[in-house]
C-alpha cells in the first residue's frame, strides 16, 4: 500500500528540537495509536489468538496509517463508561465503532460516521412480538448498561421489562442460555449474532438511528482531522470500486457476511455521508 507522506513536516521540526527533550515514554506516544474498545462484538471487534480482528481493527489500521502511527494497541473497557473515561483522560487516543449520541459529543468529539446503526430487538423466530410497545408490554428484555440502546430502548417500551448486562458478551450468552426471550441492542451486532432460520430482528424500521463512527478527546484536533481524512478515503475508494476496500468492508458487512448489506446500500450510504462533507481524493489504495 502506498501511505501518505506525513511524517516528513514532523521529522523536520524534530531536527531543531533539543535531544534531551524528548524522552522515550514521548517518542512511544508518538509512534503508538491507543484505542480502546468499547463492546467487543462482531462485527467490529472479535479477539483471535493474534489480537483483534473486525471492521473496527481496519477502520483503525487506516487511521493508523493516515496519523503516522506504527503500531495499534487495543485494552478492553469494563464497561461503555469507562471506555469514554479512557478516551476523556487520555488514557486512549481513540475508540471506533462508536454509537454517536448528543450527551457524549458533549464530552467527545466525533469522526464521520462509517456505518449507521439503530436499536432492534433479537428473539425467536415465529414470535407473535412485532416490536410495538404494546406487543411488548410485560416482556423481559436483555440489554448492555449505559449503551445507546439501552436508553433508547428504556424510552420507546416502557411496559417492558429490562434486565441489565455488564457486557455484549454476557448479555448474548444469556439471550443464548434462555434467560432472556429478547435481547435489544444496536443493529449491527444484533445482525452478526441473528440467523434468519431460528431468530427474528425486530421491527423491520429500526427504533432510532444514529451514526457509527470514532471519538477522540476534544482537545485532539489532529487526531480528528487523520480520522475523518482516512475514513473520507475509505469511503470514497469503495464507491470508486477500489477491489481491495470493498473486500475488506463487505468482509464485515457486505454481501456474503453476517449483516448481509449489498453492495449497492453501503455505496449510498458512503455517498450520502460524503455528500454533506466532500469528495475526497484517494492518493492511497485503502484496504490493500
Amino acid at each position: 500500500m502506498r501511505c501518505p507522506k506525513l511524517l516528513a513536516p514532523a521529522a523536520a521540526l524534530l531536527a531543531f528540537a533539543a535531544p534531551l527533550c524528548i524522552s522515550s515514554k514521548a517518542v512511544a506516544k508518538s509512534v503508538e495509536l491507543k484505542a480502546v474498545i468499547f463492546e467487543e462484538v462482531k462485527p467490529l471487534y472479535t479477539k483471535t489468538d493474534a489480537g483483534f480482528e473486525g471492521f473496527g481493527v481496519d477502520v483503525l489500521e487506516q487511521i493508523r496509517m493516515q496519523s503516522g502511527r506504527r503500531r495499534v494497541s487495543y485494552r478492553v473497557a469494563s464497561s461503555v463508561k469507562d471506555g469514554i473515561n479512557a478516551v476523556i483522560t487520555g488514557k486512549a487516543d481513540i475508540a471506533c465503532g462508536v454509537a454517536f449520541t448528543w450527551g457524549r459529543s458533549t464530552q467527545l468529539s466525533y469522526s464521520l460516521p462509517f456505518g449507521v446503526g439503530g436499536t432492534r430487538l433479537l428473539t425467536a423466530s415465529g414470535t407473535t412480538i412485532d416490536g410495538t410497545p404494546a406487543s411488548l408490554k410485560g416482556q423481559t428484555v436483555g440489554v448492555v448498561r449505559d449503551t445507546a440502546s439501552a436508553k433508547v430502548l428504556k424510552s420507546v417500551i416502557p411496559g417492558a421489562t429490562f434486565k441489565t448486562f455488564e457486557t455484549p458478551a454476557e448479555a448474548l450468552s444469556a439471550y443464548n442460555a434462555g434467560e432472556v426471550p429478547i435481547l435489544g441492542g444496536g443493529t449491527l451486532w444484533l445482525a452478526a449474532n441473528s440467523s434468519p432460520e431460528t431468530t427474528a430482528l425486530l421491527p423491520f424500521r429500526p427504533y432510532g438511528r444514529s451514526g457509527i463512527g470514532c471519538i477522540v478527546n476534544q482537545n485532539n484536533g489532529k487526531l480528528l482531522s487523520q480520522a475523518n481524512i482516512a475514513i473520507g478515503q475509505m469511503m470514497q475508494a469503495y464507491m470508486d470500486g477500489d477491489a481491495g476496500t470493498r473486500e475488506m468492508v463487505d468482509r464485515w458487512i457486505g454481501p456474503g457476511s453476517s449483516v448481509g448489506l449489498t453492495r449497492a446500500g453501503i455505496t449510498s450510504l458512503y455517498g450520502l455521508i460524503l455528500s454533506i462533507t466532500a469528495e475526497i481524493s484517494t492518493e492511497v489504495d485503502p484496504g490493500i
